[in-house]
């Protein structure tokens, strides 16, 4: 979020600045905050790259010339106001409101309120679409051995394959399967156990330390190295702000964040549950996987509110596949949900599936033609890579590779051979805005 400060010297720019530079460094990366200053003489030359405009008290009675004139030269600018203590007394907020200015402050006010109005406004730019939102995705399970690891990481493939920078959270603080199946283990997982324990601050700089990155485009994020640690995370009420804190700066970091949840409830799954923009619930073709989503449903319904972020993803495991209309006739009687949260294709039957792991490979590159394509179509749907880019490689098929001028089908074959085996015994640079 750009921010414009416009003041009269130098002198009082820099005072109204020192109230951004008050805020912590998590705050700011959170927000993603960039603060340039301007005279007013110059700041309609420069207005128009900036989403908040911050006048200052030290230009007095010219602060309403100055808002409107911004809001002649960009419309869609937020403006917020710094005025003297007496002028604030006399009323100067109700001229301000007149000219579009949001919000206006007296000098005296605590930097805590203007760090607040300036999370309303990015809150509503995220609403806009007018800031950049990494799809935060949190993959469930209402029993083990499912395949929601499996899906997981298949999934972040493809997003590598179409050069989507993604994360994996990796939030099975017991088995931590996920990390495992990708022979990622190392120091970094004591930097997320610092998060927990306050020794470190959740940050660019600290996010860069906990992250492994296996691909350019593909890094995960282990839990914490400790179990007491990893019990405060996932069990604790302080755990759901500290996971907050994680969603908020890789929505910032990265284009897609694939959570596997290890199919726990607790405090800090449900909060993430409820800030996801998809919940994936992978079940399997079996009566008790079924018995045990109809249970689970009772849960989650009650975190999400409605249907409408929630996806159900079919993962046979006895070789007869069940069609995802038999699991919603099963399902649909009791939950009524709707079409929607079925729309995703079952996965074909595999007998190699259970061979992904350490293998450098996952079930997109190892799995037949029509896995790659269910996983392609999944990945659509979801949001996670453009219907274009996946239409077009469907169209040439997972294994005809790029004609000559498709440079994206390009992209996406060379994306998805030997994805794993790149990043064995090596630590790439992560990519971070």
């Amino acid at each position: 979020m750009k921010l414009l400060i416009v003041d009269s010297t130098n002198e009082s720019q820099a005072f109204c600045a020192r109230r951004v530079e008050s805020f912590s460094r998590s705050d700011m990366e959170m927000l993603d905050l960039k603060v340039k200053l301007v005279n007013e003489q110059d700041f309609a030359e420069r207005v128009v790259e900036a989403d908040v405009l911050v006048i200052g008290s030290g230009v007095g009675e010219r602060a309403i010339a100055i808002a409107r004139q911004a809001h002649a030269v960009a419309p869609w600018i937020q403006i917020v106001m710094f005025v003297s203590d007496s002028a604030y007394g006399g009323g100067a907020f109700r001229s301000a409101h007149s000219v579009g200015v949001r919000k206006v402050f007296p000098d005296s006010a605590s930097p805590l309120d203007f760090l607040q109005e300036l999370v309303a406004v990015h809150s509503d730019f995220r609403k806009d679409g007018r800031t950049h939102e990494g799809l935060v995705v949190a993959v469930v399970q209402a029993k083990g051995g499912v395949g929601a690891t499996s899906a997981t990481a298949a999934l972040a493939e493809v997003c590598s394959a179409y050069n989507r920078r993604t994360m994996l959270w990796d939030l099975d603080v017991e088995t931590r399967d996920l990390s495992r199946s990708l022979t990622v283990n190392g120091a970094e997982a004591k930097v997320v156990s610092g998060w927990i324990n306050g020794s470190r601050e959740i940050s660019r700089e600290s996010m860069r330390d906990a992250l492994v990155p296996i691909s350019s485009e593909v890094s995960v994020l282990m839990a914490p190295d400790k179990f007491a640690e990893s019990m405060d995370l996932a069990c604790h009420a302080d755990g759901i702000e500290i996971a907050q804190r994680i969603l908020e700066l890789s929505r910032v970091l990265f284009d897609v964040i694939l959570v596997d949840t290890g199919g726990r409830i607790g405090p800090t799954t449900g909060s993430i549950i409820r800030s996801a923009d998809v919940v994936l619930v992978v079940l399997d073709d079996t009566i008790l996987g079924l018995t045990a989503v109809d249970r689970y449903l009772s849960f989650i319904k009650g975190l999400l509110g409605s249907s409408d972020r929630l996806c159900f993803l079919v993962n046979p495991s006895s070789g007869a596949l069940m069609t995802v209309q038999q699991a919603a006739a099963e399902l649909e009687p009791t939950h009524r949900l709707g079409d929607k949260p079925w729309r995703l294709p079952a996965l074909p039957f595999e007998a190699r599936a259970a061979l992904w792991p350490g293998s450098g490979q996952t079930l997109y590159s190892m799995g037949s033609k029509s896995m790659k394509q269910a996983f392609d179509k999944i990945a659509r749907e979801l949001g996670l890579v453009g219907a274009q880019d996946v239409a077009g490689e469907a169209a040439q098929g997972p294994e005809n590779g790029a004609g000559a001028g498709s440079s994206g089908r390009r992209r996406a074959r060379s994306g998805t051979a030997g994805w794993l085996a790149r990043m064995f015994g090596r630590k790439q640079e992560i990519s971070t805005r």
